[in-house]
């Protein structure tokens, strides 16, 4: 009988082996000849049992030599800032920043998605521990007390009235000959495994989007703020050219053109303050904080974005190495191992069931005797069920595990290409940001140049005082969309961290360490929970 054995080990069963060995003792079996031919014959049903699901190998996928231009240029500024090979586990600790440091700690606490993800795994945990109780004996339990009175016709032989009392055991065991019950144990344990690797995606997916919300919040801060100062210079341009027009210095045209500059830029205010605010309530939300503290309570901020320290970079690393970054992989990778145990399974009702069963017990018509050697009862019985003709249910079932077998390996190839193109998409980001942050920076030198020089021409008398409004307008704008690059290349960091796996370490952990309460997050392995650092 196989030992019980619920821990949950990261290597895929490649082939299907059964992972309950058969034991032999070698000198009884030189002592009894005839028990090799019993071995012979369980290794031959061993290998038909492993024969029965396909190999559960992922597909091969050529991943490239290296990242490309781009990736040669992340990884030289890696190299210069920090000169570390694995990506941090706490990479948002790179960005500077200790209120966000804290906010995507409590979002990891707190957030409802990643509370869902790891209750499945505890249900996944229960199932692949019922599954894999299958492969054992179970043990029943069964006990009578009847009085039953009889008919008149009876009576005469039996007095009338008559008792029974009875206790029994029963055990049942079902011996896996074509791997069924080890198949669809594989498969179970194999989802298990899914599962934890979908609850670090889920993880993963929570605190990226923390610190894009939080970015968003302080880039729309850091807006306002530039449009609260702009106003507040055109509300003193206004009153000085309120006092030139009533001393008849300008006419009514420059006053009006000077209240319409004013009216213009207090219109965009309300703008970006409403977007701050939703970006600031979408952040609350993924902080998992209540309907009342999303009325009351202000998300906390930190650093200025344009206070913010260079973009970090993460370690790029090979193509070949992001296949064991990425819990989204890994996740595929099970969804293959459990679909080829499945393959196995659905061909095991081709062939019989074996089922051994004995049981022993009480019996007796009267309570004193119950317990007398006398009123014993046993019991040994040999089951043997196959199927004859099911109208090709068999082969329907066959058919359909081996599509899901097919449709598990699609979806690997298909994340493979997708977890590429999201390292490729973000380092394009950064690589655009940082060439956009670069001329909007000597734009904005030389807007406000040409802002002064405007003026100096219209205090003259050599320039009309709109070629100044032209200026100030347009030097606004630069500023505000300087502000949107930067939180652009920041995100992109973020990005890139994220489709780089974010420090994810892989499934390498026993059973115990999964967490099953809420509030319980492993950051870097699963042995550990809550939020490190």
């Amino acid at each position: 009988m196989p030992a019980a054995d619920f821990s949950l080990q990261p290597v895929r069963p490649r082939g299907l082996a059964d992972p309950h060995p058969l034991r032999r003792d070698a000198s009884a079996t030189a002592r009894r000849p005839r028990r090799s031919v019993a071995a012979m014959l369980a290794a031959a049903l061993l290998l038909s049992a492993c024969a029965l699901a396909p190999d559960d190998a992922p597909p091969v996928m050529d991943t490239g030599a290296g990242w490309g231009e781009r990736g040669r240029v992340a990884a030289a500024e890696r190299a210069a800032e920090l000169p570390d090979t694995d990506v941090d586990a706490d990479w948002w600790r790179n960005f500077g920043d200790p209120a966000l440091t804290r906010l995507v700690e409590e979002a990891l606490l707190a957030n409802d998605d990643l509370l869902l993800a790891i209750e499945r795994v505890t249900e996944a945990r229960a199932t692949a521990r019922g599954t894999g109780a299958e492969l054992f004996p179970s043990l029943d339990g069964s006990g009578d007390a009847a009085r039953n009175g009889l008919s008149e016709a009876s009576r005469a032989s039996t007095g009338g009235v008559v008792n029974s009392f009875s206790a029994s055991a029963a055990l049942s065991y079902e011996v896996d000959l074509w791997g069924r019950l080890s198949n669809a144990d594989r498969a179970a344990r194999a989802r298990l495994l899914q599962t934890v690797a979908n609850r670090d995606v889920v993880r993963l997916t929570v605190a990226a989007d923390t610190a894009n919300a939080y970015l968003q919040m302080r880039s729309l801060d850091l807006q306002l703020e530039i449009a609260e100062r702009t106003l507040a210079a055109r509300e003193e341009t206004l009153g000085l050219q309120q006092a030139q027009y009533e001393a008849g210095a300008i006419d009514a045209l420059n006053l009006a053109q000077a209240r319409s500059e004013r009216e213009s830029t207090r219109a965009q205010i309300p703008e970006i303050r409403g977007n701050r605010d939703q970006a600031e309530n979408a952040l609350a939300v993924l902080l998992g904080r209540s309907p009342r503290a999303l009325i009351a309570d202000q998300v906390e901020r930190g650093r200025s974005l344009d206070a913010l320290p260079e973009a970090p970079v993460p370690p790029m690393g090979l193509p070949s190495e992001l296949l064991l970054r990425r819990p989204d992989i890994a996740a595929a990778e099970q969804n293959i191992a459990a679909a080829a145990a499945d393959v196995g399974v659905a061909r095991a009702g081709y062939y019989p069931r074996l089922t051994l069963t004995a049981s022993a017990g009480q019996q007796s018509s009267e309570l004193n005797d119950f317990l007398s050697s006398g009123a014993s009862i046993w019991g040994l019985a040999l089951g043997l069920t196959g199927p004859i003709f099911d109208f090709g249910r068999t082969d329907a079932q066959v058919e359909a595990a081996k599509s899901r077998f097919a449709q598990a390996a699609m979806s690997y190839r298909q994340t493979v290409r997708t977890a590429f193109r999201e390292v490729l998409d973000a380092l394009a980001a950064r690589s655009a940001a940082e060439g956009q942050i670069e001329a909007q920076t000597a734009q904005i030198a030389e807007l406000t140049r040409t802002v002064e020089l405007a003026r100096l021409r219209y205090d003259a008398g050599y320039a009309d005082y709109l070629d100044v409004l032209d200026a100030e307008r347009t030097l606004l704008n630069v500023e505000l969309s300087r502000v949107s690059t930067r939180r652009t290349l920041y995100s992109a960091s973020v990005d890139l961290y994220k489709a780089l796996g974010g420090g994810w370490e892989g499934l390498a952990w026993t059973t115990g360490t999964v967490p099953t309460e809420p509030g319980t997050i492993p950051v870097s392995a699963p042995a550990e929970t809550g939020v490190r650092g």
